[in-house]
């Protein structure tokens, strides 16, 4: 049980069907760039940028994609998608 379930938060979140698409990894791919080179350009924690090409992410740090998309030079849909 995810601390976002209703049941843990102990109000009546609404329910959602739909995911959050991490696509970075795409990113990273296409301007050939490693994740390790990404961290040390970014100073982002290694895990944490495996943990957004995994789409392993529990809380999304705004910062954070902001830097991608600056280093990256990219859109911010190019970096995450909602697909309901």
């Amino acid at each position: 049980m995810s601390k976002f379930d209703i049941d843990s938060l102990g109000n009546n979140l609404i329910k959602v069907n739909g995911n959050m698409i991490f696509k970075l990894q795409d990113v990273l791919n296409n301007r050939k760039i490693s994740k390790y080179k990404l961290s040390r350009i970014t100073n982002i924690r290694y895990d944490t940028i495996c943990n957004y090409c995994k789409g392993k992410v529990t809380l999304i740090n705004v910062e954070y994609l902001k830097i991608f998309c600056n280093v990256l030079n990219c859109e911010i849909s190019d970096i995450i998608e909602y697909k309901k």
